[in-house]
């Protein structure tokens, strides 16, 4: 299999992470005010030290999950914390797209297109996945910068204010609920043997790319929608719909149509990286593409069901913004593996030494 550039999947998990941004779930309560800025500075620093022991294992040679210790148990592990994440993500855009333009499709038909799609995705390989999420984050780009010239004229830096925090009871809550939308972390781990070389270089990329995004869409929530931010679901994709550009009338449009292809560069990753997992820990290649397929299927059809189950879904929600899910996947299982490797080449050490 072709190998990626660094870069080109730094820009991809930037894209991917900042889907979670734009497609939230209305009763996430999540607080735009000015504590939004504290909370996503200390979940990025957060994730900084949850990346730790991916660091220590890919610097030298991009393997995560190879090491006998938590091969196939940590293997399981993450293929359950990436269903999971593949579910939430599914749902999350089956409602955001009911919700703004295509509100009277039933939920199927969009979770069918994903579906299909992501499933070619996986046949065809990483760097086709790859190279389409690179064009995809370029058109959110340009959408981004057309978002902010047609809103300039109704930024009112008055409604910024100087407040570490907004509700200090709900910071330690909002910061691991921010934190645990970085399921890049393990997508990565997964995924970066196929880099051709310097793989960590990608967090680079990505971690900068995405925190700034985010922080500019912030900005761009408080002083455009000032006192009205609370009371909008989707605050991106009313910007877009706030915009005023006489070239394009319709970046609603343009916005959901982003959202929905960033969507399935997103679950398209996640199934590669359960690809890789099974590959790595004990499948052939056969039989982690029919384990993919299947997850795909459970995907849907979770998410299928959640459509109509709201209250579920937020029970379901809940589980993943508690953190435990990321942190045993995307640091605890690396750290195991980290710890083993340390003890076994200093048995080796020992060994040539004696």
């Amino acid at each position: 299999m072709d190998k990626i550039g660094w870069g080109q999947l730094g820009i991809v998990l930037a894209l991917s992470r900042i889907f979670a941004e734009a497609a939230n779930f209305p009763s996430d309560d999540i607080n735009y005010g000015m504590q939004r800025f504290t909370v996503i500075v200390l979940s990025y620093i957060l994730l900084g030290i949850a990346l730790i022991p991916v660091y220590i294992l890919t610097k030298n040679d991009a393997s995560v999950i190879s090491c006998s210790i938590s091969g196939k148990a940590g293997a399981v592990i993450m293929i359950i914390y990436l269903v999971m994440a593949s579910v939430s993500t599914t749902t999350r855009l089956q409602f955001y797209t009911s919700s703004t333009i295509f509100d009277a499709a039933p939920p199927w038909i969009l979770i069918l297109f994903v579906s299909i799609v992501c499933l070619y995705g996986l046949f065809k390989g990483i760097p086709a996945v790859v190279r389409t999420g690179v064009i995809v984050a370029a058109l959110f780009l340009f959408l981004l910068m057309a978002v902010i010239i047609g809103v300039s004229d109704h930024i009112q830096p008055d409604f910024l204010y100087a407040a570490f925090t907004d509700r200090p009871s709900t910071l330690f809550y909002d910061v691991i609920a921010e934190f645990s939308k970085n399921g890049e972390l393990v997508i990565f781990a997964l995924l970066c043997s196929d880099v051709r070389k310097n793989a960590f270089r990608s967090l680079y990329v990505c971690l900068p790319a995405a925190l700034g995004v985010q922080l500019l869409m912030t900005f761009l929530y408080n002083t455009v929608l000032g006192e009205y931010l609370n009371n909008t679901s989707f605050p991106f994709y009313m910007l877009s719909a706030l915009s005023d550009i006489s070239l394009l009338q319709r970046l609603d449009g343009i916005d959901v149509v982003v959202w929905v292809m960033s969507a399935v560069i997103k679950i398209s990753l996640i199934s590669l990286a359960i690809y890789s997992a099974c590959t790595k820990s004990f499948l052939n290649k056969k039989g982690a593409r029919i384990a993919a397929i299947a997850a795909l299927i459970v995907s849907g059809g979770a998410s299928l069901y959640f459509s109509v189950n709201t209250n579920d879904f937020l029970n379901f929600a809940t589980i993943l913004e508690s953190g435990i899910p990321l942190i045993t996947a995307g640091f605890i299982i690396p750290l195991c593996n980290a710890m083993f490797r340390f003890l076994q080449k200093k048995k080796e050490e020992r060994y040539e030494n004696s």
